[in-house]
């Protein structure tokens, strides 16, 4: 008797701890973890489209409860008592805000709209709900006359899209470009070569700078040199035997002179001319017969 009525406790306390498992098991897979504190809190909401067990509850963007369980609310009719789970951190201001939310999916959550005061509810406390616009009919209501407007002009653009693929001088500007793509790295690659050769030279006219600067410093020295010359003097001299050479040539051309007479008179030039022709024949006669000119005799 003993022995089965150990084994029944044996029994009995495998189904408690098989139960606490799955208990455990079903608020994990739930979101809730059942070894934290949290505080419970009761929201009336007049629609709960969306909203579902394990919907998280946020606030300022961040997660810190999530619905635990919804029912009708008997007291309220006409609404639906939803409650969260928060954690107990959280505590709720009085003047809060529980707004549901939907997404575009149309799933919902609910979003904390947290109010300014030191005064806070306590847990298990009821709140009011409220309802946000619904995403997607907001949408649909003020985006979608617009998108009514705009298709025709997308199915246009579509349509000259199309037209411009299919154009053969597209391919072909395609195939100029990638030749003029290949001509212009071409022309990068010579460039740089260029550059390099472009360094000497830029270094060689650093020389020929260096080069120029002794050549405007020698001519520096030969213009302080020519100004020290007596320029004056010389032109003067310059001058004067010019003014001599012109007196010479004066003289030269004029009838009075001998020399002038020589070249001027055509007629003395003509008996010059006939007087040396004769004696140029004298002396041919006197090479020939020498003894007709002179004579020796002898004692």
């Amino acid at each position: 008797m003993k022995k089965l009525f150990t084994r029944e406790i044996l029994i009995g306390l495998i189904l408690v701890i098989s139960l606490s498992i799955l208990f455990v098991g079903i608020d994990f897979l739930k979101g809730i973890n059942v070894f934290k504190p949290a505080n419970i809190y009761y929201v009336s909401f007049a629609d709960v489209s969306g909203l579902a067990e394990a919907a998280p509850v946020t606030l300022n963007g961040m997660k810190v409860g999530q619905v635990t369980g919804m029912e009708y609310d008997y007291e309220n009719p006409g609404h639906i008592l939803v409650e969260i789970n928060l954690e107990s951190d959280v505590n709720l201001t009085k003047g809060t805000t529980m707004l549901k939310a939907s997404s575009l999916l149309g799933t919902a959550s609910i979003i904390i709209e947290m109010a300014p005061g030191n005064s806070y509810y306590e847990d298990g406390a009821r709140l009011e709900g409220k309802t946000a616009d619904d995403m997607m009919s907001g949408i649909a209501n003020d985006v979608m006359p617009q998108i009514v407007e705009i298709l025709p002009k997308v199915n246009s653009i579509l349509a000259h899209v199309d037209t411009l693929v299919s154009n053969p001088a597209l391919a072909s500007a395609v195939t100029r470009m990638d030749a003029i793509s290949r001509n212009i790295e071409l022309l990068t690659q010579r460039l740089a070569a260029t550059s390099k050769e472009i360094d000497p030279i830029v270094a060689n006219v650093g020389g020929l700078t260096e080069d120029l600067s002794g050549i405007s410093a020698d001519l520096k020295a030969l213009s302080a040199e020519l100004k020290a010359l007596p320029l004056t003097e010389t032109m003067d001299n310059v001058k004067a035997t010019t003014d001599n050479l012109n007196q010479i040539t004066a003289k030269i051309n004029g009838k009075d002179s001998s020399l002038g007479m020589l070249l001027n008179d055509k007629g003395l030039y003509n008996h010059i001319d006939s007087t040396v022709c004769s004696l140029d024949s004298i002396l041919i006669d006197l090479k020939a017969n020498p003894k007709k000119y002179v004579q020796f005799k002898l004692f």
